[in-house]
């Protein structure tokens, strides 16, 4: 990746999140020819590998965090040397280009040395006491070589700021893995500085954006939760709609715009808005989301049920993964009123294919509550056949799933009918109760 605006969706990343990803950028490309890369932070789960791989679909980038690092101020100019060249020769070099420094460099572009206009003047002065102007000369006899200030391209830029400030050379080189000059960099840099510019998709909560979104120029949020608090410097333009998927938004902007998306990305549009609502069955489904689905579909050419069926088979196989897998598989994070509470949800079509026990998925729930400190942990295990989703929970803040659900004091699980969604049905009532 270069220094494309990132589309980028949530931490444990669902399938909605990283169609939106792709859909919108694919779009914001068509509106202003290139200059946007969909990606994401996390690792994918096995829906949405699923629907990647059946529309042959690439998978986004992974980005790890959204930090400015040193590659992403340099300039894209790259001046150098090789060390048989002569100081006249890099005299002149440095005039042409107006460069106060030069990086040594073999034929493989590994860095050697530098060579400045401070040596040069040295030199120059040098020459008055001996007569030797030693303009022939190779620079690799009088370039520096011992005890340079060297970065790494991935060097964090609030670990190089403080460098440069202790030791305040004009210059300094920046290789690779393999010590290969990537570029210089200087203080001027960093007064020209900016965060890496990204558009947030299907989430706008800080807890579950990439990390590093503090030091993130955000130009965009398209999303359809509850707005939380994800901060900007300046305005930007935030589109949130109470629909059922970020993906039927990206939809609508299609349409809007007089774009017809192409026939893969079209169809993971709609597998998005099926996995979102689950096929409809979700509270959180909307006109609006099947009517953008049944669009989709027709561009991608597919039957919306059948589709939809296979896709939450092959989702809801969960053979071979851990307690902890399974709990963190569509896993989030949220701060009610200084409550730390985490939500994690799978979707079943047969109680039998969960490869572990509800006993095993508690004590998994009851040491993640511990590692990580939550007031409340909650697992949904939601049955798309019977229509409702099974709450396992533990915590200190126990109690709130007690009172938001009617459930009997001393359990720690409960089924609760025509329970679907966490977003609306889950989220709320214990966001009531815990934000008081």
């Amino acid at each position: 990746m270069g220094k494309e605006i990132l589309v980028i969706g949530h931490q444990r990343p669902d399938t909605d999140s990283i169609a939106a990803a792709i859909g919108y950028a694919a779009l914001k490309n068509e509106l202003h020819q290139g200059g946007f890369q969909a990606a994401r932070c996390g690792k994918l789960n096995r829906e949405t590998e699923f629907v990647l791989s059946y529309f042959e679909v690439t998978v986004p980038p992974l980005v790890d965090d959204v930090r400015t690092r040193v590659k992403d101020v340099l300039d894209g100019g790259l001046l150098f040397i090789h060390p048989e060249a002569t100081v006249r020769q890099a005299g002149i070099f440095m005039r042409q280009h107006g460069v106060k420094t030069l990086a040594v460099v073999d034929n493989e572009r590994r860095l050697l040395g530098l060579f400045t206009v401070g040596d040069l003047a040295r030199l120059l002065l040098e020459a008055w006491d001996t007569g030797n102007v030693p303009m022939d000369e190779p620079v690799q006899k009088v370039m520096h070589r011992d005890n340079l200030v060297v970065f790494h391209q991935d060097d964090l830029i609030t670990e190089v700021r403080q460098t440069m400030l202790d030791t305040r050379y004009r210059n300094y080189p920046v290789v690779d893995d393999d010590h290969c000059l990537v570029g210089l960099i200087a203080r001027y840099h960093l007064l020209a500085m900016r965060g890496k510019r990204v558009i947030l998709v299907d989430h706008n909560e800080k807890s579950q954006a990439v990390p590093g979104i503090e030091e993130a120029k955000i130009q965009e949020v398209i999303d359809h939760h509850r707005l939380a608090d994800i901060e900007t410097a300046e305005p930007v333009m935030v589109r949130n709609e109470p629909v059922g998927s970020t993906a039927t938004i990206v939809s609508k902007m299609y349409r809007e715009q007089g774009f017809e998306p192409e026939k893969a990305v079209a169809g993971i549009l709609c597998a998005a808005i099926l996995s979102d609502t689950l096929l409809f069955k979700s509270p959180t489904s909307t006109l609006t989301d099947k009517e953008q689905a049944e669009w989709l579909a027709g561009i991608a050419g597919i039957d919306v049920n059948e589709f939809g069926r296979e896709m939450f088979r092959a989702g809801s196989s969960l053979a071979g993964r851990s307690g902890r897998e399974i709990i963190l598989e569509d896993f989030k994070n949220f701060n009610f009123g200084g409550t730390m509470v985490g939500i994690g949800q799978i979707e079943i079509v047969d109680p039998g294919t969960l490869p572990v026990g509800r006993e095993e998925l508690l004590a998994e729930l009851e040491k993640l509550q511990v590692e990580r400190n939550y007031d409340l942990i909650v697992l949904m295990v939601t049955d798309l056949m019977r229509n409702g989703t099974e709450l396992l929970f533990t915590g200190p803040q126990a109690r709130a799933v007690e009172r938001a659900f009617n459930v009997a004091p001393g359990v720690s699980r409960v089924f609760l009918p025509g329970v679907m969604s966490r977003k609306k049905q889950v989220v709320p009532p214990l966001q009531r109760l815990l934000q008081k």
